[in-house]
């Protein structure tokens, strides 16, 4: 229940960090803010559950299932923001020339972020689990 929780944070932190990819200047910064984000729902994540008698393995398994969904919905999000600026009807000519930039890079992340995430987190979950066990 409680992965499902974190589950949920995780999605509402990624549809933030969306918005602030939106923001001029300041979009660039979400790659940094989606990993700073990752590891803070992980360490949230496993150092909040209870001690797991075969090891690290269940919160790694959730710690992957978080950054890997997250990931995804963060990707998704970029990609219909980014879908939307290119074809909006509003979108200036020039500022359409660099959404279709953007909308490469979104569909482009729709493959790799999730794998990103489920790399982030789990080494972060490994990381987090060792420390717990000493």
């Amino acid at each position: 229940m409680r992965g499902l929780f974190w589950l949920a944070a995780g999605t509402a932190v990624f549809v933030a960090i969306t918005f602030l990819e939106q923001v001029p200047v300041l979009g660039w910064l979400g790659g940094a803010a989606s990993i700073a984000a990752w590891i803070a729902l992980t360490r949230g994540l496993v150092l909040e559950r209870e001690p797991d008698p075969l090891g690290a393995g269940t919160g790694v398994v959730w710690a992957a299932i978080l950054g890997a969904f997250t990931g995804f919905v963060g990707a998704l999000t970029a990609w219909l923001a980014q879908t939307g600026s290119l074809f909006g009807f509003t979108t200036a000519p020039g500022a359409r020339f660099g959404a279709a930039f953007g909308f490469v890079g979104a569909s482009l992340g729709l493959v790799y972020w999730p794998f990103v995430g489920l790399a982030v987190c789990a080494m972060t979950a490994l990381v987090v689990a060792g420390r717990r066990a000493r």
